[in-house]
């Protein structure tokens, strides 16, 4: 009966995988639906040489199928994806896939063998459920390990970008300029910041107000100091104030803070510093130390028994 069950099983999940490769792969691109939409006809045959290369990858795609019938997606995932900066719109999908893909196939091969090898069922269960566990644990770690990382990199970063957004204001540039010469600057760096300045003045270009994109930038990076800048600039930008002066002075006040976090992080790494030095260190040091004088104790010992 346990055979019986985890064969079922097996075979409910390969059907399942291969159904969402295929209705992924055959499924039709938003373009063709939408000319298709338009004309009241069927779509283009061949799509342009650039709309193959820019659609995902067959793994890719495998990977979203499976995360559409995933487990666990809530509804801050596409604001947890947008603050580690995955923004595409199949990245949901393909996160859930991935997790999915990490956290059920090997508690299903680990089980499948153990029952194939004779092995209680009870345990073998409980043992997949860990491993389940573990797997699906360790990828909601590694998107808030990558989340936090880039959180601390704009934030690191934003007080330079602010100094330079004064020189251009100074040099006679307006706001919209500023920020996308700001952008082109800083992204030919691979920095997070000036992608995201890039972005902003992309939206300005299409026509979206000021107001909205800065907001917006604040919403989708989930960095304090930035909604605290943004806000600034919107009320700097209804008053008529100086934004040069404005963006100065909060410049020197985020400078500021960054050296104090860079302090609290000096004062706090004794007390880190404290575990592994006990752990490690100090038997190394006591062994050293304490060791010749235990064998010559252990030496007169052994002769005084002797005698």
């Amino acid at each position: 009966m346990p055979t019986v069950l985890i064969t079922l099983t097996t075979f409910t999940v390969v059907t399942v995988l291969v159904l969402s490769l295929y209705y992924t792969v055959t499924a039709e691109s938003v373009v063709t639906q939408r000319v298709r939409k338009l004309t009241g006809g069927p779509g283009p045959a061949a799509p342009p040489r650039a709309a193959r290369a820019g659609r995902p990858g067959l793994l890719r795609q495998l990977l979203a199928g499976v995360g559409k019938y995933g487990l666990g997606g809530d509804r801050s995932l596409p604001q947890r994806l947008s603050v580690a900066g995955m923004r595409a719109p199949t990245a949901p999908a393909l996160f859930l896939g991935v997790r999915t893909v990490l956290s059920v196939g090997p508690a299903l091969l680990f089980l499948v063998s153990r029952v194939s090898s004779g092995r209680p069922l009870g345990q073998s269960l409980v043992l997949a459920a860990l491993i389940w566990a573990g797997g699906h644990l360790l990828a909601n770690l590694w998107l808030r390990r990558r989340a936090r990382a880039r959180v601390r990199h704009i934030t690191s970063a934003l007080p330079d970008a602010l100094d330079l957004m004064v020189v251009c204001l100074e040099a006679g540039l307006g706001l919209n300029s500023t920020i996308g010469k700001v952008g082109e600057e800083r992204s030919t760096m691979h920095d997070a910041l000036g992608q995201e300045f890039a972005q902003v003045a992309l939206e300005l270009r299409s026509g979206r107000s000021r107001e909205e994109a800065l907001r917006a930038l604040g919403t989708r990076n989930g960095v304090d100091d930035l909604k605290a800048l943004v806000g600034l600039v919107i009320q700097s930008d209804r008053l008529g104030a100086s934004m040069a002066r404005t963006l100065r002075t909060h410049a020197d006040l985020l400078r500021t803070k960054r050296r104090q976090r860079a302090e609290e992080a000096a004062r706090k790494l004794p007390i880190k510093m404290l575990f592994p030095l006990a752990v490690f260190i100090l038997p190394a040091l006591f062994v050293v130390t304490t060791g010749p004088a235990l064998l010559k104790l252990g030496e007169l010992a052994a002769l005084m028994r002797k005698g």
